[in-house]
């Protein structure tokens, strides 16, 4: 069973796009990383997922339910 899935979601900032179209499927019990350099879009994913930001489209879902921009 998928528990946590983002469906291309992405993040704009006025004219620059932070993230875009991110999609992810977390199964219980797996441990994944998310890297990258500098400025590459790691936090403003994180702050999509865990709902400090709204993705600007996209969407995101905890056991088969959308959570997109819940807080």
């Amino acid at each position: 069973m998928i528990h946590l899935r983002t469906d291309s979601i992405t993040m704009q900032f006025g004219g620059l796009t932070a993230v875009k179209e991110f999609s992810l499927e977390l199964r219980k019990g797996e441990i994944i990383a998310l890297i990258g350099p500098n400025g590459a879009g790691k936090t403003t994913a994180f702050n999509m997922i865990t709902g400090v930001y709204k993705p600007t489209s996209g969407k995101i879902y905890f056991k088969d339910k959308e959570i997109t921009g819940l807080r």
